[in-house]
């Protein structure tokens, strides 16, 4: 029971708020009961309750297409009790904005294991309240899209500097096996990636499926890596069947085979999109790629 200065008192089980007030995460409160979310998790059911830090919301990144913040902080709340025991590489809780999921994902590199939620660290886990569970991230979880989606839908609704993409991707035919996968790493390549390497490129790359298809599936990686969970020298194997080495400086920059990585961590229905600004090509396809610019310069 509560005394009377409103402290909780000894033997009391705090629910999943106050326990979030207890421990200081007041940007978390302040949001979650701003939008009414607080009553929601305050009702029956059991809950588990992912709360970014204080820091975490004063540094927020950007996302364009951004949710609103009712979304957001829905998006925080899983359905359902879990605690780390439960947490599995892959695994996915229901959350309380429809349709969208908590994806979990476990990390072990450099002797390090790292848990995130949605690609955001969990740094503080297993506090438990009268209702659920409470887990603290470093970060806030955030989408481009109100609804489920996938790394290729999401992108195709709301960033038109991908439209290039969006275009060879349904060329080649292989938007539904993008649309489908499950889990998958889009590394998005921009419209800049392309035109930058000649004005003609995108129509010559066109008029070869197979090359077109080699340099796409050199952008896909299976299984969902969040940069949290990398470390320089991670090498990922493609859809094209080539390992794609990673190179990370620090928080702030990440290359793929040396394309560097502009917006990161773009969550989906089915896995994590990270913007490229130049073009990821696999063995197989270099040589192709070479005589195709090549032609064209000499042109």
């Amino acid at each position: 029971m509560r005394s009377a200065d409103n402290k909780i008192s000894v033997g009391y089980t705090p629910n999943l708020i106050e326990l979030a007030a207890e421990l200081k995460l007041t940007k978390c409160v302040e949001k979650l009961t701003e939008v009414g979310t607080n009553r929601i998790i305050n009702h029956e059911g059991w809950f588990t309750l992912f709360c970014p830090t204080d820091e975490a919301f004063n540094n927020e990144k950007f996302y364009p297409g951004e949710d609103t913040l009712t979304d957001k902080m829905r998006l925080h709340v899983a359905r359902g009790k879990f605690n780390s025991s439960d947490f599995k590489n892959e695994i996915t809780y229901r959350s309380l904005l429809s349709k969208r999921t908590v994806r979990m994902n476990t990390y072990t590199a450099n002797h390090k294991h790292m848990v995130t939620a949605n690609g955001r660290p969990v740094v503080d886990m297993d506090h438990r309240a009268r209702n659920g569970y409470l887990h603290v991230i470093s970060e806030v979880m955030s989408s481009v899209y109100d609804r489920e989606g996938s790394t290729i839908s999401e992108i195709d609704s709301c960033c038109p500097q991908h439209d290039l993409l969006i275009d060879l991707v349904q060329h080649a035919g292989m938007y539904e096996k993008i649309d489908t996968a499950e889990p998958v790493t889009f590394l998005a390549p921009t419209n800049g990636a392309f035109t930058r390497l000649h004005p003609d490129f995108l129509v010559h790359l066109k008029g070869n499926l197979p090359l077109l298809r080699q340099v796409l599936s050199a952008h896909l990686i299976t299984g969902t890596w969040y940069s949290a969970g990398l470390n320089q020298g991670d090498k990922l194997k493609s859809w094209a069947g080539d390992l794609v080495t990673v190179e990370k400086e620090g928080d702030s920059t990440l290359r793929f085979n040396g394309a560097k990585a502009g917006l990161t961590d773009i969550t989906s229905g089915n896995g994590v999109t990270h913007v490229v600004e130049s073009l990821v090509i696999p063995k197989s396809a270099r040589r192709g790629v070479k005589n195709m610019l090549k032609m064209l310069h000499s042109n």
